[in-house]
């Protein structure tokens, strides 16, 4: 189990908004991205308090590593983070009863030679979490259906080992 400061979600909230608002025009140009819908900040704000914690995690245990930014013009098209020249995608999810580890169908056929693994940030409350890593071809192997807004590889925490 891994510990976080209860702080990120504010600090993910102001993110996730700004990227939100910076990826308008990708949105309007490309009706793809527009699949989240009303809850694109929520998603957003997911998905940078695992980049929050990946960082954390990494900068308490003094390890090397290189990272995209958190904010930028426009999505980023490589590893979220480079750690002993593997590169890794990191995917967050909060914790409910049927959750998934998620990973979208048409990013995940787009990251190929892009990422070698997925670190999947399993979010149990305000300050906890767990951590799973799966290699990007393992990935490939889960089952692909749709999960709400897109087609998604998908898995239960529960039959992963941390």
């Amino acid at each position: 189990m891994i510990k976080f400061p209860k702080s990120f979600w504010r600090i993910a909230e102001e993110i996730g908004h700004a990227r939100s608002v910076l990826d308008t025009h990708i949105r309007e140009s490309d009706p793809y991205y527009n699949h989240k819908g009303l809850d694109r900040e929520h998603v957003e704000t997911t998905g940078v308090i695992g980049e929050l914690i990946a960082l954390d995690y990494l900068t308490k245990n003094d390890k090397d590593f290189e990272m995209v930014n958190l904010l930028d013009l426009y999505p980023s098209k490589s590893a979220d983070f480079v750690i002993n020249n593997k590169r890794y995608d990191v995917k967050s999810t909060k914790h409910f009863p049927t959750a998934h580890l998620l990973v979208n169908e048409r990013q995940h056929h787009k990251n190929l030679n892009i990422i070698d693994m997925y670190w999947f940030i399993y979010i149990l409350d305000d300050q906890t979490c767990e951590f799973y890593f799966v290699n990007y071809h393992d990935v490939s192997k889960w089952e692909c259906k749709n999960f709400k807004y897109t087609n998604a590889f998908g898995i239960q925490p529960k039959n992963l080992k941390k």
